[in-house]
């Protein structure tokens, strides 16, 4: 009869005992990842836990049923079970405490972003509305000289003009007689921007000459018509350091030229390196 109660290690028993070290296995594989699979990694240790205490409740029941050796080495392996269990544990708990760091962070990311992002969109909502006042500061056309300074430079001389003829402006350098003109739009002192021989009704372009960085001198200024025997009525002005605070503006008086071949005087413009003047007969 004594040899029955050792059905204490009957298939019920092994299962239990081989459910619970699968269980450990399973585990190994899972905690590391820690993603979709934490929550039954942590079901599988609180089995575990249970099973536990279940095994050693049935071995201390076999123990006098059992040879000492045997009872030892299964003792040994639910010590080892047991063990790592608990280490298994610590590290769920180390993991977690790690995911929940990772969470608060990536909350605190989503966060800046989003504050970052709602900052980018407000700089360019103020950078667009700077745009717009400064596009509604730029001088246009209004018939008195004041026109769009096309080119960026650091001094200009406009001339207008609203007759479809063709009207030529000369820059004569007075230190070495060279001209800027439409035969010679670029010269080391200065550029001519566009050489306008016709025009329809509502055009509004003008010929500039241009120093992109200051070039003092001494420069005498004049305009004429190169075809036709329409009459035109010019005017124009000189700027020194458009749009800065800085910015110095010199009107020449309206000019009408009766036809062809008829130079008109501007005047001499002197050039430093902070000031202009223009000198007319």
């Amino acid at each position: 009869m004594a040899r029955k109660e050792i059905n204490i290690f009957n298939v019920s028993f092994l299962d239990l005992l081989s459910g619970a070290l699968g269980a450990v296995l399973i585990l190994f594989i899972i905690i590391p990842k820690m993603t979709a699979e934490q929550q039954t990694a942590i079901e599988e240790l609180e089995r575990l836990q249970v099973e536990a205490v279940q095994l050693e409740e049935l071995l201390e029941q076999a123990r006098n049923s059992i040879p000492a050796e045997l009872y030892e080495q299964i003792q040994a392996q639910m010590e080892a079970m047991q063990n790592t269990i608990n280490e298994l544990t610590g590290e769920v708990r180390r993991m977690q405490g790690q995911i929940s760091q990772l969470e608060r962070r990536n909350e605190q990311l989503v966060q800046q972003q989003r504050q970052t992002q709602e900052q980018l969109q407000q700089t360019q909502e103020q950078l667009a509305r700077a745009q717009q006042q400064l596009e509604q500061m730029q001088p246009r056309g209004t018939g008195q000289g004041e026109k769009i300074f096309g080119v960026n430079a650091k001094l200009g001389i406009v001339c207008q003009w609203s007759e479809n003829v063709d009207v030529d402006l000369y820059v004569k350098n007075l230190a070495d007689n060279t001209v800027c003109c439409y035969r010679s739009p670029h010269t080391p002192f200065g550029n001519l921007n566009e050489d306008i021989t016709s025009r329809t009704e509502g055009d509004d372009r003008y010929e500039l000459f241009y120093q992109k960085n200051i070039i003092p001198g001494r420069y005498l200024v004049w305009v004429n018509i190169y075809r036709g025997s329409n009459p035109a009525t010019i005017d124009g002005y000189i700027v020194m350091f458009p749009g800065r605070t800085d910015e110095q503006k010199i009107p020449y008086r309206q000019m009408r030229i009766q036809g062809q071949g008829q130079n008109f005087n501007i005047g001499i413009l002197t050039v430093t390196e902070t000031r202009i003047t223009l000198t007319t007969n």
